[in-house]
Formats: structure tokens, C-alpha cells, sequence
């Protein structure tokens, strides 16, 4: 498990910022997360237009894809 994977699993615990429709948004050292709450494809315009829901605007933010203990996650950061 690298560094980035760490730190997503020491957070996914805390309190999250927001929910939408598929994802449970968290704040981490490193940046800003998504937990899907379903294990189905997302298009990126809809994940996007999510967290802009909850006045997140993530769209220039790079972007990982995780899965840690069975768990799908994207991870936003500049």
C-alpha cells in the first residue's frame, strides 16, 4: 500500500464533508476524496457536476483512482 493509500484509509473514518447521489466526499492531508457508495462506472461530467453539488469545484484537480479494502475511491489534488 503506497503513501496515498495511507492516508485515504486513516481518513475514510473522520466525518465526511458531503453526500451525493454515488459518492461520500472527505477531506485528507493530501487532498479531497470520493468513496463510491455503488460499485458501478460514473461518467466524469457526472462526478464533476457531484461535487459541485456541495461546492466543490474539483474539475482542474488531478485525479487517482483507488480501491483500498474493496472500496472504490477517487482522490482529487493539486
Amino acid at each position: 500500500m503506497d503513501a496515498s493509500q495511507l492516508i485515504i484509509k486513516s481518513s475514510i473514518n473522520d466525518k465526511p464533508i458531503g453526500e451525493t447521489d454515488n459518492f461520500i466526499w472527505f477531506i485528507c492531508d493530501i487532498g479531497i476524496f470520493a468513496l463510491f457508495k455503488r460499485n458501478k462506472v460514473i461518467p466524469e461530467l457526472k462526478i464533476v457536476t457531484e461535487a459541485l453539488g456541495i461546492a466543490l469545484d474539483l474539475s482542474k484537480e488531478e485525479r487517482e483512482y483507488y480501491s483500498i479494502e474493496g472500496k472504490k475511491i477517487i482522490l482529487f489534488y493539486s
